[in-house]
């Protein structure tokens, strides 16, 4: 017995061999921490998408939250969403602002974000994925007046997504 199983380790030196011979993938273990204004994005914090623009909870920026979303027939959005799908989760958020700004919403997961004010959608002004290792998918920004305004998650194929605000200024130094 103790014979058949030491021709059987034998047999697979070779692969194993083999194995540490090929380079590992890139990894993450040694990224840095992430730039301004998403050096809070790995903050713990835990929300609720609403299923009404009134239970919508509140976006701080600069503050992720891991929102659970509800199935998207259940929530009662404020603009119709750009983009949904069969089957998939959304989540009403609320963020108010007290000056105008370029905010960035960040999402972990492939999903649609659209932000109104009142029963207005406002156009996005770019968008792009988040920085390399971050863990952030993709990044949706908007030029956003004073005022309260609801942030749409749609079509997420996931029942469970990170979310943050941030301000495009945040922690810059002031021009002169």
């Amino acid at each position: 017995m103790r014979m058949k199983r030491l021709l059987f380790l034998l047999a697979f030196c070779p692969i194993a061999a083999h194995a540490a011979s090929v380079p590992a993938p890139a990894s993450c273990a040694g990224a840095g921490p992430l730039a301004e204004p998403w050096t809070s994005w790995t903050q713990s914090g835990a929300a609720t998408g609403g299923g009404t623009v009134s239970t919508a909870p509140r976006l701080i920026l600069g503050k992720p939250v891991t929102a659970s979303l509800r199935p998207g027939v259940q929530v009662q959005f404020a603009v119709p969403p750009g983009k949904t799908a069969p089957k998939s989760f959304a989540g009403l958020f609320t963020l108010a602002l007290k000056d105008p700004a370029r905010v960035g919403i960040a999402l972990s997961e492939g999903a649609w974000v659209d932000v109104a004010t009142g029963a207005s959608a406002l156009s996005s002004v770019d968008h792009g994925h988040g920085p390399d290792c971050s863990g952030i998918r993709k990044i949706v920004w908007f030029d956003l007046p004073p005022g309260l305004h609801t942030v749409q998650v749609a079509g997420s194929p996931k029942s469970v997504i990170r979310i943050m605000a941030a301000d495009a200024r945040a922690n810059q130094p002031n021009p002169r």
